[in-house]
């Protein structure tokens, strides 16, 4: 029996003893590059990295990665980067503005998602559920949008399909000449409809007629898809409240029903999709006006591109005295940042390394060709930095402070400045400044769109199960309806770490040394 145990304990062991890695492969794993292409004048965010003047390319682990561009036109990217591989996202968010087109767009946002698929395949053969109604009556065709306000897609034919937000006094519809008054309450996954009179305020519509090329593309509303009828052309009656109304009130079955509040509800969130790309406009809306919106996704798909090509790479070793210094490397677009000592890994080229700590800083000039090596010893030296904002009254802060002054005298290195005023988009962007170096930086601000984005996004559609369904499920603020597109959070930097890796192997283990331990002990048994 002692045997058995024996065995057993070397066998646990040997399951639970981690992997040996080697700390100098994994301190040298070699990098990719991202470029980001885009006018000049633009700021890109590099979610979770930071934010940098374009065009910049940067040096980072392999990961996945959000690239953002922020203006009435945003431009969203979310990419991976490969290791010795370039990823280059080209952009011209101006161009995006000239493919999107309609009165009442108030912005814009582009977003490319190389792991989403954001169209759905139509039925074959098709199949069309919206049929004419006459009387008063509709049909639900549950479609679960929570953002602004719960809504619900609803059909009284081809030509009519209205979205009705909760809690509200609709009229849609009328029979025997007279109108169908109904007070609506929308929740996840079905509406529910009383008839009413005497009603003192009624939801009024505008109309939205969404075009694209080429057609039959994925529509969204609001975050709302229907597998069965949203593709472009498509038209659709939509709420256009321009005010908060209080205390209305009608005559139901049971009684006065009082509402004591309908929101104001005067925008809303068109989303147009094709593959990887989802083009979302904002439209501001009034009652009884109709508003065309059209979508030219060619012209879009090649303004909005994401390339890779493979990357010699060679690498540079850089050193400082004192050690431990802040390092930028650069070739005016490409950058990366370590503390010395660092072993980079570069394309060929001409490059400026920046050594920085507490006052003292060094500068030297790397032509690149194979390996080589750069030694900085610092002193003292100072840079000049002249900030330059629009509105001139704009508030400047300097790495999170506000500074008073907009000539800056500051020690060589890197800096975030940001630039902030009412009314106005906040903009961020790196600086690097060498040592004696005067720089000039001019920064402008958008002015805010008239109707505050709604940061309503999409996720991929995976199936169309979802899109019609009768049965009621439990509202949890943890949950993600059926039929609500939403989009997980973006990753960032979103490498495994060491941790990781050996968490996930440890639970693998785990599971085999259940399962070997339970043959063991089985073939024990039968021996006996």
């Amino acid at each position: 029996m002692r045997w058995k145990v024996i065995f057993l304990a070397f066998l646990v062991a040997g399951l639970l003893v981690p992997p040996a890695y080697s700390a100098g492969e994994s301190a040298m794993e070699r990098p990719g590059y991202l470029f980001v292409e885009a006018p000049r004048g633009l700021v890109a965010d590099i979610v979770g990295v930071g934010s940098y003047a374009t065009p910049v390319g940067l040096v980072l682990p392999p990961g996945n990665y959000t690239v953002r561009i922020t203006g009435n036109v945003t431009v969203v990217a979310w990419v991976s980067v490969v290791a010795e591989t370039a990823t280059i996202v080209r952009v011209n968010p101006s161009e995006i503005a000239e493919a999107v087109s309609g009165v009442g767009i108030v912005s814009i946002r582009a977003i490319f998602n190389e792991s989403a698929n954001y169209s759905r395949e139509k039925l074959n053969p098709p199949f069309n559920p919206l049929q004419k109604i006459t009387g008063c009556g509709y049909g639900s065709l549950y479609i679960n949008i929570s953002r602004p306000v719960p809504m619900d897609l609803v059909e009284r034919g081809p030509e009519e399909v209205y979205l009705i937000p909760n809690g509200t006094f609709i009229h849609i519809g009328d029979s025997d000449g007279k109108p169908c008054i109904e007070y609506v309450e929308v929740n996840v996954g079905a509406a529910h409809a009383e008839s009413v009179r005497n009603a003192t305020y009624l939801v009024p519509w505008a109309r939205l007629e969404i075009t694209s090329v080429p057609n039959d593309l994925t529509f969204y509303i609001n975050g709302g898809h229907n597998i069965y009828i949203f593709y472009t052309p498509m038209g659709i009656y939509v709420p256009a409240i321009p005010h908060d109304v209080y205390n209305a009130t009608a005559v139901g079955y049971y009684g006065t029903i009082r509402i004591p509040v309908i929101h104001r509800l005067e925008a809303h969130t068109v989303g147009i999709a094709e593959d990887h790309y989802l083009i979302e406009s904002v439209v501001k809306v009034a009652p009884n006006e109709t508003y065309h919106i059209n979508v030219d996704m060619e012209k879009v798909k090649s303004t909005l591109t994401v390339e890779r090509e493979a990357v010699r790479a060679v690498p540079l070793e850089v050193d400082s005295e004192p050690g431990n210094a802040s390092i930028v490397v650069t070739d005016g677009v490409l950058r990366v940042f370590a503390t010395t000592p660092a072993t980079l890994f570069l394309p060929p080229g001409n490059y400026t390394v920046i050594a920085s700590r507490d006052n003292l800083s060094a500068r030297e000039s790397v032509v690149l060709t194979e390996s080589a090596s750069a030694f900085l010893k610092l002193s003292p030296a100072n840079a000049i930095l002249h900030v330059v904002t629009y509105p001139g009254n704009a508030t400047v802060l300097l790495n999170g402070e506000e500074v008073k002054a907009k000539n800056l005298t500051l020690s060589p290195g890197c800096y975030n400045i940001t630039v902030e005023a009412p009314g106005y988009l906040t903009k961020s962007v790196e600086v690097i400044l060498a040592p004696n170096e005067s720089k000039r930086i001019e920064v402008s601000l958008e002015k805010k769109p008239a109707v505050e984005d709604q940061e309503i996004v999409i996720s991929p559609p995976s199936s169309g199960v979802d899109d019609i369904k009768s049965e009621e499920s439990p509202a949890n603020e943890n949950d993600i309806p059926e039929g609500t597109q939403t989009l997980p959070t973006s990753p960032t930097n979103d490498v495994p770490d060491q941790a990781g890796r050996d968490n996930g192997s440890l639970w693998v283990k785990i599971v085999i040394l259940i399962g070997v331990v339970g043959a063991v002990y089985l073939a024990l048994r039968l021996r006996r």
